[in-house]
């Protein structure tokens, strides 16, 4: 495997192609293998997962929204850079029509190629008469979604956190995308948190307004899966770049972790036997993959429940109330129902991104003793 050039003259040529074969298709995938090959905060997806995530066949997103991935060659027929480029029918029926977004951006350190990375989704929008680029979102804003600005306490990412060089932040500022907005990771052990004394005062609220909770059972988890993005769609009808997840789509990101999930971590809040809030903790899988470096072998099906077992850091994947119930307590019976859970299982927990615009999510985070973890931003311009 050849190492990959660090820079390429302006003048020096460039081609940046739409993916149409096999070959080229695994030389997408085989990039950032290649451009992290030294760089130890870097944890390797697995290729499998990211042939499905392409594959017309498996993803139902194809469905929903139109996508495009280009890769970029130098002179000498290296790939030196990848993105993508999606239409999002949902999102835009939401924010409006105009946007195009742009993922699985990865560069060397070199802004001609970027530029023509860029320049590529741009046109691809602009033939589909989009005149907004936002992103990375990879696919979607409920995917792998934001460029890391700031590690804050310098580990590597768990599952849902996204990592890039700290380079990219520049490219992206020099092909002329803006800032648009951050959001954020908590995170901590769970000695250093305050979950641990909030039970008595979700005692009193769960007394107070009747509310109970149930964990996910084998035979139910399917309809307790759509219980809780029905549930979503609701609590975040408002909120900020959020759009909401269909069916089939909720399906094929959940699938790939069934596997691995505890149905302990899946937890509904229910008032008055009303389904009312939810969190989905899931162990933090990154430890796994850190294992694996990008494919599963024979041996590592026969490990895969050691591996697990070992895990020791948590994911809040995901989480929700009902906002027309704000003030009546149900963040403190949330964050007990986390609490009780994870005191059992895990060591610590991080969280998955937190739009800074939402006081709501990261004061919870706060209140529970959270520290502020990594920072990342989603940039725009207009085509």
């Amino acid at each position: 495997m050849s190492a990959l050039p660090q820079t390429i003259a302006m003048d020096s040529w460039v081609n940046v192609m739409p993916v149409r074969t096999q070959r080229e298709k695994n030389q997408y995938i085989e990039l950032p293998f290649r451009l992290y090959a030294n760089d130890p905060m870097w944890v390797p997806p697995l290729r499998s997962d990211m042939k499905k995530m392409m594959s017309t066949k498996h993803n139902p997103l194809y469905a929903e929204a139109e996508i495009e991935h280009f890769i970029a060659y130098d002179i000498d027929g290296e790939v030196v850079g990848r993105i993508s480029g999606t239409i999002h029918d949902n999102y835009n029926e939401r924010f409006g029509h105009e946007h195009v977004f742009f993922g699985f951006f990865e560069c060397i350190n070199d802004l001609n190629v970027a530029q023509k990375l860029i320049a590529a989704v741009e046109a691809w929008g602009e033939a589909r008469g989009k005149t907004k680029l936002l992103g990375p979102y990879s696919y979607t804003s409920v995917q792998d979604a934001g460029l890391l600005l700031e590690n804050l306490d310098k580990t590597k990412p768990t599952l849902l956190q996204t990592y890039n060089p700290a380079y990219y932040a520049g490219l992206l500022s020099g092909c002329g995308l803006d800032l648009k907005f951050t959001f954020s990771t908590y995170g901590g052990s769970l000695e250093q948190t305050e979950f641990i004394n909030i039970h008595a005062r979700a005692k009193r609220v769960k007394e107070r307004f009747n509310y109970t909770s149930r964990n996910a059972t084998p035979k139910e988890l399917n309809q307790n899966l759509d219980v809780i993005r029905i549930l979503f769609n609701q609590c975040f009808a408002n909120n900020h770049e959020v759009m909401p997840i269909s069916k089939p789509l909720f399906s094929f990101q959940v699938n790939a972790l069934k596997t691995f999930i505890d149905l302990n971590g899946i937890r509904l809040i229910e008032m008055n036997g009303k389904p009312e809030a939810f969190f989905v903790i899931l162990p933090d899988l990154n430890e796994i993959l850190l294992k694996l470096q990008g494919s599963v072998g024979l041996l590592d099906l026969f490990k895969l429940k050691r591996y697990l077992s070992n895990v020791k850091r948590g994911v809040i994947a995901l989480i929700g109330a009902n906002p027309e119930l704000q003030g009546k307590g149900l963040g403190r019976v949330l964050a007990a129902e986390m609490a009780s859970y994870m005191a059992q299982r895990y060591e610590s927990v991080q969280t998955m991104w937190i739009d800074d615009r939402n006081p709501a999510s990261y004061v919870l985070a706060k209140n529970c003793g959270m520290q502020l973890t990594k920072r990342y931003g989603v940039f725009g311009k207009t085509i």
